[in-house]
């Protein structure tokens, strides 16, 4: 006699959107991780993005089911008809870079590190090691200095300068 876990592992399981209060996307998932914990729903995933607000992803096999549990989620309105190709929300799996928004000639402010709160102009992006070279303004001499992405956050664009000689 066939097992009934030996079917279910046959069978894929299907991305579904649940919309969500703008904002309280994560109680949300917290709220539904606790009653799948309680419950026998097999939910081997949720995903929540700070880019999409108003929605959270659950992976799951079972629709209905989640139909009757997200009616007792607080901050959960509904679940969307259809479930979701992964390609549609692969780009969300994939952390950003830390160099990706920054262009050289951009002024950066340091938040970090032994130069923390000086201003720098970008000379040079290593995107391979998520690094950035800058000349800090206050300096006497222009020392390049290289520092992680993650410890500068962009003051002024390069574009933003061009356009307010323009104007």
């Amino acid at each position: 006699m066939p097992d009934f876990d030996d079917n279910l592992e046959e069978e894929k399981p299907k991305i579904f959107s649940i919309k969500t209060q703008v904002g309280k996307e994560q109680n949300a998932a917290d709220l539904i991780k606790s009653r799948v914990d309680k419950s026998k729903i097999q939910i081997p995933s949720i995903l929540v993005t700070p880019e999409l607000r108003g929605y959270v992803f659950l992976e799951s096999y079972d629709k209905e089911r989640i139909k009757e549990m997200i009616k007792t989620v607080s901050y959960a309105r509904n679940i969307l008809d259809g479930d979701i190709p992964i390609s549609e929300i692969e780009h969300f799996l994939v952390p950003a870079s830390a160099v990706a928004k920054i262009a050289e000639g951009d002024v950066v402010e340091m938040i970090a590190g032994p130069f923390r709160g000086e201003t720098a102009k970008v000379t040079h992006i290593d995107d391979a090691k998520e690094e950035i070279t800058v000349e800090l303004f206050e300096s006497v001499v222009p020392i390049p200095i290289t520092v992680r992405g993650e410890q500068v956050r962009v003051v002024k664009r390069k574009e933003e300068e061009k356009k307010s000689k323009e104007g």
